[in-house]
């Protein structure tokens, strides 16, 4: 196959216009001329010939997000969040339970559209980053699968080192949850901090001062550093002519953040499985008693009872399906 796939990793390059990924190509872009290749070329298995190797897929500033994160949840989080900037039809949700962790893939494509290659490449990508993350080997506990098994089922488990199911509820990659509080072996705070605002200011495209206002606010929010200079200072603005702006639109910068953190907390409470501790994180709250006081004001109940009445019936079923593989 190795002749075959040079060829095939030369042609898809001369589709990007020359372009390896992460330069001056967008993940999405390489992912899809890769997906469509492979149908062409009837060659299901080259997403995860070519998956082995980091440099397929991660480059340039986008590894030293990774590389640089504290820890290898953190860079997990960094990757997630920009991936979801530049493609928002695909979503990563990282769930944390005692004993293992899982990363689960969700594509908001429509059914039909759905790219089982797009699939195993992104799961094999993850096990790689987490791999280099770490600085030494990573072997998942197991990997889900929506889809039927595009080869031989033996050779996605010689790839993946681990058990595969297919068919199965969600396309998921399942491991130890200590490998998240893992130290990265490239850890420079400053410099993730620096790349992981550039690659994020990047992806924001909006005219609008609102939006623009709100996607500063979320970008600085896990950096605990959503301040109106800050905020002003991202957009080359002072903080009073940013206060006027928003002011004319009847908006107040404080009460614009408290509604943007009451927002994100209402949905990962009710839509994810975050412990209360990474959601205050998130948020930008140095403790999560100071996020519980918030909430409270909030919502006039405590972020567990919240989540307890409100949190969509699929959580209880990923926990159910996530327990089943990890036994």
């Amino acid at each position: 196959m190795g002749a075959q796939a040079g060829a095939l990793n030369g042609q898809l390059i001369d589709l990007l216009g020359g372009h390896e990924p992460g330069e001056g190509c967008a993940y999405k872009e390489w992912v899809g001329a890769l997906a469509l290749q492979a149908q062409k070329w009837v060659m299901p298995g080259y997403g995860l010939e070519q998956s082995r190797h980091p440099d397929a897929v991660f480059k340039g500033a986008l590894r030293c997000l990774a590389t640089s994160a504290p820890t290898v949840g953190q860079a997990l989080v960094a990757i997630m969040r920009y991936i979801y900037s530049c493609s928002p039809t695909v979503h990563y949700r990282l769930e944390n339970r005692p004993g293992y962790s899982a990363l689960l893939l969700y594509s908001l494509m429509p059914h039909e559209h759905d790219n089982p290659v797009i699939v195993e490449r992104a799961i094999l990508a993850a096990t790689l980053l987490i791999a280099e993350v770490r600085g030494c080997g990573f072997r998942p506990k197991a990997v889900t699968l929506r889809h039927s098994p595009l080869g031989q089922a033996a050779g996605y488990q010689r790839y993946f080192k681990c058990p595969v199911l297919f068919e199965q509820e969600h396309d998921s990659l399942v491991f130890s949850s200590g490998v998240l509080l893992e130290p990265s072996v490239g850890q420079d705070d400053e410099l993730h901090a620096m790349l992981r605002f550039y690659l994020e200011a990047q992806s924001d495209h909006s005219d609008d001062l609102h939006a623009q206002v709100k996607r500063k606010i979320q970008m600085l929010l896990p950096l605990h550093r959503a301040t109106l200079e800050l905020v002003a200072e991202s957009l080359n603005l002072h903080p009073r002519t940013l206060q006027r702006h928003l002011a004319q639109g009847g908006v107040e910068f404080e009460a614009f953040l408290d509604g943007i953190r009451r927002s994100q907390a209402e949905r990962m409470l009710r839509k994810t499985s975050l412990s209360i501790r990474q959601i205050a994180s998130e948020l930008g709250y140095k403790r999560p008693t100071s996020f519980c006081r918030a909430h409270q004001r909030w919502f006039d109940m405590t972020p567990r009872a919240h989540r307890k009445a409100f949190g969509e019936p699929f959580i209880i079923h990923i926990e159910r399906d996530l327990h089943a593989v990890a036994k």
